[in-house]
């Protein structure tokens, strides 16, 4: 077998030296011609993938990070009384200001406590699998009271 493969050069090195820029772009417009005419995705597409706790709780954190910077960076421009003046004024039913406490107070109860998850990794704590699904399910759920205590007030 190992002398099929060296005759069909599946294990040759086409050039041991350095490569010229058209040599380069050549062997580039090669392989992409030949992802092309098999009808190959640019990359391993999110969609042969199925989707994990570890994996959505990472893309939640990422997230969560960039929506509670978002809202911080929108409420900058004034203090906090000038935004609850604005809700007032706009005459919501209970229910939806609710809703909107739990949309602006989850992404940043959720980013705290798995930070601090985060953090446990960076002790090399919790890296096994039973551990990792126990801490993930253990951060949502704190996340969830968090956040519901920062919304109805202890």
């Amino acid at each position: 077998m190992a002398a099929a493969a060296l005759n069909n050069n599946v294990f040759m090195v086409k050039s041991a030296g350095p490569m010229s820029t058209i040599q380069a772009y050549q062997q580039m417009e090669d392989f992409w011609k030949k992802n092309r005419q098999l009808n190959r995705p640019l990359s391993p597409h999110l969609s042969i993938y199925k989707p994990q706790l570890t994996s959505m709780l990472s893309l939640c954190h990422r997230v969560t990070a960039v929506s509670a910077g978002s809202i911080f960076m929108f409420l900058a421009p004034h203090n906090f009384e000038h935004y609850l003046n604005v809700i007032q004024g706009l005459e919501m039913a209970p229910a939806i200001i609710i809703a909107l406490k739990y949309v602006l107070a989850f992404p940043v109860s959720y980013h705290y406590v798995n930070g601090i998850r985060h953090l446990a990794w960076d002790w090399s704590w919790g890296f096994g699998l039973e551990r990792l699904y126990k801490t993930g399910y253990f951060a949502l759920t704190l996340a969830l009271i968090v956040a519901s205590t920062l919304v109805f007030g202890l």
